[in-house]
């Protein structure tokens, strides 16, 4: 009988680190890179994105330290006229229909679009018969239908709702009248009937204002509502040449210039601006320490001649915020104003002066000879006199 003999399976004992020395060791070694793992990703993740938001700076331990980026320097905005074409800038001002008028007169800019009068030969006279509003855009005019009862129209000016004028006499006086915009009859309003010199109305909104001879030493600052046709004195000239000063409204700012003493003679007087705003009583004043003909402000500036035109007129202005004034040019013949900038002529030529950086820039052609005509929105406007074959009117929009 055999006997089977029933083999013994050896197996070989798997070691177990667990078991071993080494199992606590490294299972103590990995908690504590656990541990610290958490608390560099508190230190290093966590802090840094969670104390800012609670208004805690906080810098993680061995960063770099962050190099402070320069403050940027901030790029100056040039100055419009740095890059103003005065040869572009310039336009002439041609009738494509209207092409039988001689002369022009009083041009006025407002809401891009130019009202002047046209001129012609009438019985061996000038006669500047017709009033009309000129389209740069379209190069051509409107004449207006208004009936003038005298001789021809000076001055005129408009807006949205109103066109007003003087209706003058060739020997002085005659009616200063005002039509209104939306009127298809162009009724004819008159202001008032005028008895002496030719004065020019300064229109603002539904007010216009004027300076007239009412006596023989005597002239009177007056504003006229249109919407009532109620006329007041504001201020009165007694025998002294500041009733041959202009007023000047701007933005609804109305000023005039007189004596700053009483009596004093004209030609060694100082004079006060006076200036108030349309439907306030309040008057603010500006002492000049010059003479003052002819002043104006938009506001911010006051500017005026020191002479009545003369050939050594110099041309002055003066912050409102109470600075000294600053002459600006001798030799000015005459000037107007707008938002910032004073336009004059001097030698036969048309300057700009800008109130930003005190600079003066010649408007007119190098050999150009220029007549000023006046300043209104935004456009300096002048007669280019260089012949005298035809009135050549040409203006410039500053930027």
């Amino acid at each position: 009988m055999k006997r089977y003999h029933r083999r013994r399976r050896s197996r070989r004992r798997r070691s177990s680190l667990s078991a071993s020395n080494w199992g606590p060791i490294l299972a103590l070694s990995g908690t504590v890179l656990g541990i610290i793992a958490v608390i560099a990703l508190v230190i290093f993740v966590g802090l840094p994105k969670l104390l800012p938001l609670i208004g805690i700076s906080y810098r993680a331990p061995f960063s770099p330290t962050p190099t402070p980026a320069p403050t940027p320097a901030p790029t100056p905005t040039p100055n419009p006229m740095e890059l103003f074409d005065a040869n572009a800038a310039e336009t002439e001002v041609v009738f494509n229909e209207i092409k039988d008028y001689k002369w022009f007169g009083d041009p006025y800019f407002y809401g891009g679009k130019l009202m002047l009068t046209g001129g012609k030969l009438v019985d061996g006279k000038a006669v500047m018969s017709d009033l009309m509003i000129w389209d740069p855009e379209l190069r051509s005019a409107e004449k207006l239908d208004i009936q003038r009862e005298n001789t021809h129209f000076m001055f005129p000016k408009f807006n949205d709702a109103w066109i007003v004028y003087l209706d003058a006499n060739f020997d002085g006086g005659g009616k200063l009248c005002a039509v209104k915009r939306d009127d298809a009859q162009h009724t004819v309003n008159v202001i008032k009937t005028v008895y002496a010199g030719q004065p020019e109305p300064m229109l603002y909104e539904h007010y216009i204002a004027w300076i007239e001879r009412t006596g023989t030493r005597m002239d009177k600052l007056f504003l006229c509502d249109l919407d009532t046709l109620e006329t007041t004195t504001l201020h009165m000239f007694s025998n002294n040449s500041y009733g041959q000063s202009l007023p000047c409204i701007i933005d609804g700012v109305l000023v005039w210039a007189d004596a700053e003493t009483t009596g004093s003679n004209d030609a060694d007087d100082t004079s006060v601006i006076y200036s108030v705003k349309l439907g306030s009583s309040r008057i603010e004043s500006i002492h000049t320490g010059t003479y003052a003909h002819d002043p104006m402000s938009n506001g911010s500036y006051a500017a005026w001649l020191d002479s009545h035109h003369a050939p050594d007129a110099k041309l002055y202005c003066i912050s409102a915020a109470g600075s000294e004034p600053h002459m600006v040019e001798a030799g000015v013949v005459q000037f107007g104003m707008g938002k910032d900038f004073l336009a004059y002529s001097k030698d036969e030529a048309i300057y700009l002066y800008r109130f930003d950086n005190k600079k003066s820039y010649k408007l007119s052609g190098e050999y150009e000879k220029a007549q000023f005509m006046g300043v209104s929105d935004s456009h300096v406007i002048w007669m280019d006199v260089t012949t005298r074959e035809r009135d050549i009117l040409k203006y410039s929009e500053v930027p």
